[in-house]
């Protein structure tokens, strides 16, 4: 697909030593990504729809990530160790419509149920008068039970597996000063402030940052 498909995009290791690493390839990557657009687009997720991100350092994050640029959706993505209310705070500000997050993860051996958080975010929410309209949940622990809301939740791997979706998804133009995504500050000093990351401007940035100051190289391992 490109001259560097196969070589290795994403090297992920799990907080437990005993649960195995995952490496994906770009050509991997690129097709999820596609795959997860479709599944966003299927959604009612447009150009200029915000959605916000609250997920571990898992491999889905950057999928949802790029999936969100790919298709001109802004994308704001909240710490997984916030809690419902600064997740409500972000969410109301940015106005997503859509949340990713998961049924829970790993943090210093105990299990975080990422999934609860979010059903209070999305309930403090609807008493501020704004509605999360879809919840996606990443399954990240085995066996660990969460409610799913009918009509609204529904789970990451079901629908990137779904086979009405395509592997190929058009990727949307955008023009230079477009929105990207929105970063919050952590809101330690007061009520937290959105950045707002223009397409063009950060792209250009992290390539040439990468390039220049980190001076990559094709085999270098980030």
């Amino acid at each position: 697909m490109f001259h560097r498909g196969d070589q290795t995009a994403i090297i992920w290791e799990p907080n437990d030593p005993a649960e195995p690493s995952k490496h994906i390839t770009y050509n991997e990557l690129y097709t999820r990504v596609k795959r997860f657009s479709n599944v966003l687009l299927s959604l009612g997720v447009k150009k200029g729809d915000r959605v916000a991100i609250y997920l571990p350092m898992i491999w889905q994050l950057p999928v949802a990530m790029l999936a969100c640029a790919r298709i001109g959706a802004v994308h704001t993505i909240v710490f997984g160790g916030f809690s419902a209310e600064a997740l409500r705070d972000r969410i109301l500000d940015a106005g997503a419509k859509v949340l990713i997050t998961a049924n829970g993860y790993w943090r210093s051996g105990k299990n975080v149920s990422s999934k609860a958080n979010a059903d209070i975010a999305c309930d403090l929410c609807a008493k501020e008068g704004h509605t999360v309209d879809k919840v996606i949940v990443v399954k990240r622990l085995d066996k660990f039970e969460v409610p799913m809301k009918a009509g609204r939740d529904t789970w990451f791997e079901e629908e990137l597996a779904a086979a009405d979706i395509s592997d190929e998804c058009p990727a949307e133009w955008m023009d230079a000063e477009d929105p990207l995504f929105i970063l919050y500050t952590s809101g330690s000093t007061g009520k937290p402030k959105g950045v707002l990351h223009t397409t063009g401007g950060y792209m250009v940035y992290t390539y040439a940052t990468f390039k220049y100051i980190f001076d990559y190289k094709d085999k270098d391992v980030f």
